[in-house]
C-alpha cells in the first residue's frame, strides 16, 4: 500500500501514517491464524501417530513447516510488530526513529514472506506426498 500511495506522489511516512492501523489489526489476524494453524496441526498430530512414530518424512516436513510459519506470525505480530508501533508517531521528525522503524519494516516483510512460505509448504506437502497420510 505504501508503494501504491508513493507512486501517487504521496511521501512514504505519510504513506505509513495512513496505513498503520491496519498494519497493526492485521498482525492480530495473522496471530489468529497461527493459533488456528498450530491447533489444526495438533489436532492431525493426535490422529496420525502412527507416522510420527515412523517418523515418515513428508508428515514430519509439514509438522515442521506449520511451526515454523506460525513462529514466523509470533516473531512478525510480538517482536517487530509493536516496536514499530512505538516508532511510528515520530518517523516523521526524527531521521534516526525514521532509519530504525525502516530497518524493522525491512525485517518485517522478510520474517511474514518466510510465514507464507512454509505456511504454503505446509499446504503442499499433502498434495504433493505419497498417499492420505503421505506413508
Amino acid at each position: 500500500m505504501v508503494n501504491a500511495a508513493k507512486a501517487q506522489g504521496i511521501p512514504a511516512t505519510e504513506a505509513a501514517t495512513v496505513n498503520a492501523p491496519i498494519f497493526y489489526e492485521f498482525a492480530k489476524v495473522a496471530v489468529g491464524f497461527a493459533i488456528a494453524l498450530v491447533v489444526a496441526e495438533a489436532l492431525e498430530i493426535k490422529g496420525d501417530l502412527k507416522n510420527l512414530e515412523k517418523r515418515s518424512k513428508w508428515p514430519m516436513a509439514r509438522y515442521f513447516a506449520s511451526i515454523v510459519s506460525a513462529v514466523a506470525i509470533f516473531i512478525f505480530s510480538y517482536g517487530i510488530v509493536p516496536k514499530m508501533k512505538e516508532l511510528q508517531p515520530q518517523i516523521k521528525t526524527n531521521a534516526s526513529v525514521k532509519a530504525e522503524f525502516d530497518k524493522l519494516h525491512h525485517v518485517s516483510r522478510g520474517v511474514f514472506s518466510a510465514a507464507i512460505v512454509f505456511a504454503l509448504v505446509s499446504l503442499v506437502i499433502p498434495v504433493l506426498g505419497p498417499g492420505r497420510h503421505m506413508e
